[in-house]
């Protein structure tokens, strides 16, 4: 299966004007959130109150907030649209916590991450979520769900500072830019992404693909080797290294970040079952099987993993052993999508009712 060479992780941030902070919130934002907590006693009580209040519908007194990835928003434009991506939905709560008195944190969720192919660029995504922690040892988060979650059990993260999130912000904006063919505009604010978080190789990677978009060759392998210093198994800068030595003939140079790029990616469950769904659209119900079955050694505890070994089983024909597998995605799934998979169960169960059992 072959790769287009440009690979730019996308996490779901945001930015705009940099003379504004877009993690800020607005004196409407406030009183919106004292007003949904102000009878609530308890901590827990009061995110509870403050989510439901987000995602009520507004005939009902709520923000009746929706899911919109087609433009990234700052705190106050999430206000003002009633929308929001995952990045700014939870800096949104967790500047309405902040309104307060709740200290609620940004966290990557690690074990949500995609990789997806958008036209001709095969990007990453990452989930970000509100993490507080309630005494005397209580974890929750906070994500798109009117319901808090504990963080045992479903989630593994990694908290961020603001910093790192103006970074991501600024970064992922950059990437908008880029696609919208803004390359001035791309170039400001990618530089403003490393400027905010040196040590992010996000940033310094989105810098290299800006710098490179402007011709200026040079410039972007140093933003790309810098980015790779931060993380040295980055596998989007280093897929952007291999692409860009093979381009100048440095095909040696090129051959050993190819190497290092298939060491990284083939340990990284997620780019497995980013294949295995590319094999499905094809067709390749055998090559999908075998590559989810990687997915799954590596992290065996995914559901959308068993879903997508079921897709595989169905197009085969193995019908018993797609059930199977979506009784294991059932199993793994976080409540609320439990009755996702009771549906589909019901479906197939029915399917194999319906089958007349092979002659012995």
């Amino acid at each position: 299966m072959r790769f287009h060479a440009l690979i730019v992780p996308v996490l779901c941030v945001m930015m705009l004007n940099a003379k504004e902070d877009p993690l800020a919130a607005t004196n409407e934002i406030r009183q919106f959130a004292r007003h949904a907590t102000g009878n609530q006693n308890s901590t827990r009580a009061k995110l509870q109150a403050l989510l439901e209040a987000v995602f009520r519908s507004q005939a009902e007194g709520g923000l009746g907030m929706t899911y919109d990835n087609a433009y990234t928003r700052t705190v106050a434009e999430v206000w003002r649209d009633r929308k929001a991506n995952c990045l700014s939905l939870t800096a949104f709560y967790v500047a309405a916590c902040d309104s307060v008195n709740i200290q609620a944190r940004f966290a990557e969720a690690l074990n949500t991450n995609r990789w997806r192919r958008v036209g001709n660029v095969v990007r990453m995504e990452r989930h970000i979520v509100a993490l507080v922690e309630i005494p005397p040892l209580e974890d929750v988060v906070a994500d798109f769900l009117p319901q808090l979650r504990k963080r045992v059990g479903v989630y593994r993260v990694a908290v961020l500072g603001d910093s790192r999130v103006r970074a991501l912000f600024y970064a992922n904006r950059a990437v908008e830019e880029l696609d919208k063919g803004q390359t001035e505009e791309a170039l400001y604010t990618a530089k403003a992404s490393v400027e905010m978080d040196s040590t992010l190789s996000v940033g310094w990677n989105i810098y290299g693909v800006v710098l490179k978009s402007h011709g200026k060759s040079e410039e972007a392998e140093i933003a790309f080797r810098k980015a790779l210093r931060c993380d040295p198994r980055d596998s989007s800068a280093i897929g952007n290294m291999q692409a860009m030595m093979r381009e100048q003939g440095r095909f040696e140079e090129a051959i050993r970040y190819r190497a290092l790029e298939l060491d990284v990616r083939k340990k990284d469950p997620y780019f497995n079952a980013f294949l295995a769904e590319e094999a499905l659209g094809e067709g390749n119900a055998d090559s999908a099987l075998t590559l989810i079955r990687k997915a799954i050694k590596l992290l065996p505890y995914e559901s959308e993993f068993f879903l997508t070994k079921a897709r595989a089983n169905i197009l085969l024909g193995k019908t018993d052993l797609a059930v199977k597998d979506l009784e294991e995605a059932k199993k793994w799934a976080v409540p609320g999508e439990r009755e996702r998979y009771d549906g589909k169960l019901a479906k197939m169960r029915e399917s194999e009712k319906g089958k007349v059992p092979a002659k012995k």
